[in-house]
């Protein structure tokens, strides 16, 4: 597998010719209200702070986090964008035999395959709206040593209950399973589905999150992670002394305390949501899944297009959407979209 992911406006506007400024792109989930307004300052009046070494242990971000998610600061290890913990993770659990939903995240696959594991899908079924059965999973965990779960799940936006959730880990306990919950867009959820509070209570527990997505700050990569005392230790003694750098650092403590800029996103994203959702219904040959997040994915199976069709004829207009022919499972009849402004939903709207 390659990596494959949205947000590549450079390479899409050397391919079409645009310029870069020009494109709208829907095809990388971050939130349209752009980054904080108390971190861009924030970062302005900081940066003579780059002629010294970043802390190597994060601390102020990890006390802000740890409060926030009643944890203890042992409890997170801080990370160059949550793909970097992933690839951490894998290295230091090393495992034989895991388990990823099909579609999901590419790089749980990517970064097992990177220790040299071997992965089984379970195949999340179209015809079944890509709901999750639970009882389908449960014996697929058996002499598994590590399962992926995306929740909500990139790209179809499905989510499982913390209910579910818990289940799994106890059934995963049990087979002596090490289960990784991906909450990296959790925070636009309206349900509360986080168990991050449980690797106080579980062992085989590990909780992911990603700061760059609600909070608009991708090109500085910070996420965390979240699991018992004693693989924390080992991560930080197996990641890079100085993975997170003095900026991303800074915008991180300063985006969890923005209370006004979490409401505002909340609420914006809850109106753009619905309102793009009921417009793409309006083509009556795409199969749109209601979205839980802030992406939307459309089925274009009973159009005349092609995914990768659809992806061109969009790109050469400078809208850029996530094509997901990439993803296991979905062939050349899904595209993602990011929900983005009134302006720019409607710009996609109009074009479609």
């Amino acid at each position: 597998m390659q990596q494959n992911h949205g947000g590549n406006i450079r390479a899409a506007a050397k391919e079409y010719n645009l310029d870069p400024a020009e494109i709208i792109d829907f095809s990388a989930n971050i939130n349209f209200l752009g980054p904080p307004e108390s971190v861009t300052k924030a970062l302005k009046n900081n940066l003579k702070g780059i002629k010294d070494y970043p802390d190597p242990e994060c601390n102020q971000l990890k006390t802000i986090i740890a409060k926030q998610e009643n944890l203890e600061e042992d409890n997170l290890v801080i990370g160059n964008g949550a793909v970097e913990l992933i690839y951490l993770l894998a290295t230091v659990l090393s495992p034989r035999e895991a388990l990823v939903l099909a579609p999901t995240f590419s790089e749980y696959r990517l970064a097992i395959e990177s220790v040299g594991g071997s992965i089984e899908e379970f195949q999340l079924q179209k015809e079944e709206g890509f709901r999750f059965n639970l009882d389908d999973l449960l014996p697929r965990l058996d002499n598994i040593d590590i399962f992926f779960l995306c929740n909500p799940n990139n790209p179809t936006g499905k989510f499982i209950t913390r209910e579910d959730i818990i289940e799994i880990i106890n059934y995963a306990a049990s087979q002596d399973t090490f289960l990784v919950v991906d909450e990296a867009f959790v925070d636009f959820l309206e349900e509360d589905i986080t168990v991050i509070d449980l690797v106080k209570q579980y062992d085989n527990l590990f909780v992911l999150r990603s700061l760059t997505k609600f909070f608009a700050i991708p090109g500085l990569r910070l996420g965390y992670g979240a699991t018992n005392k004693e693989l924390i230790k080992k991560l930080n003694a197996s990641k890079d002394p100085w993975n997170v750098n003095c900026l991303a650092q800074l915008a991180g403590e300063k985006a969890l305390n923005d209370k006004e800029y979490i409401k505002q996103t909340e609420e914006a994203i809850l109106r753009e949501k619905e309102f793009l959702y009921q417009k793409l219904n309006q083509f009556s040959k795409f199969k749109v899944y209601y979205p839980h997040a802030n992406y939307i994915l459309v089925d274009l199976e009973n159009s005349n297009l092609t995914s990768t069709r659809l992806e061109e004829k969009l790109a050469q207009q400078g809208i850029l959407v996530r094509n997901c022919n990439t993803y296991s499972g979905l062939g050349e009849d899904f595209i993602r979209v990011a929900v983005k402004s009134r302006e720019n939903n409607l710009e996609l709207i109009n074009r479609l």
